[in-house]
């Protein structure tokens, strides 16, 4: 699980930053805030987006790398 004191924009990986769901905005963000806005009532559309992004990071590298080859 990744840290909450670390920034989005360092938890996920280059390729994935490409991906509808990651928002520059959000980047500066920690994980920490992230969880907290995407858990708020109502729920932060982006925040959950890039939530999902950081928490499945390491399984989507390994879809992309696979659908590269």
């Amino acid at each position: 699980m990744p840290q909450d004191d670390l920034l989005a924009k360092d938890l996920i990986p280059g390729m994935l930053k490409r991906s509808a769901s990651y928002h520059t905005d959000y980047g500066d963000k920690t994980y920490r805030e992230i969880k907290r806005l995407a858990g708020a009532k109502p729920p932060d559309r982006k925040a959950r987006q890039m939530k999902k992004l950081i928490e499945q990071a390491e399984r989507l590298r390994k879809k992309l790398r696979r659908r590269d080859s």
